[in-house]
């Protein structure tokens, strides 16, 4: 691995995506056993997919933008070089 080429400042939203999705299906199985409710299994799913997919649309969106906007700016400037 190429220690120049990771950028530890990333934050990793696709694991915390993913994460969510798992602990939203658990809650969900849970709450079924313990409250004796039913509920319609592939919408559930659907919509949870869906849900998480405009997430990381919107994190790529907003790491897209912050990406542009550092591009941008100007370097510090350095008294030191004059």
């Amino acid at each position: 691995m190429n220690p120049e080429k990771y950028d530890s400042s990333k934050f990793p939203t696709g694991t915390l995506v993913f994460g969510l999705i798992l602990v939203v299906v658990a809650l969900a199985q849970l709450t079924r056993h313990v409250f004796s409710w039913s509920f319609d299994a592939p919408l559930f799913f659907i919509t949870l997919i869906a849900l998480a997919g405009i997430a990381l649309i919107i994190s790529g969106v907003a790491s897209a933008r912050r990406a542009a906007s550092r591009k941008n700016t100007p370097p510090p400037y350095d008294s030191n070089q004059l």
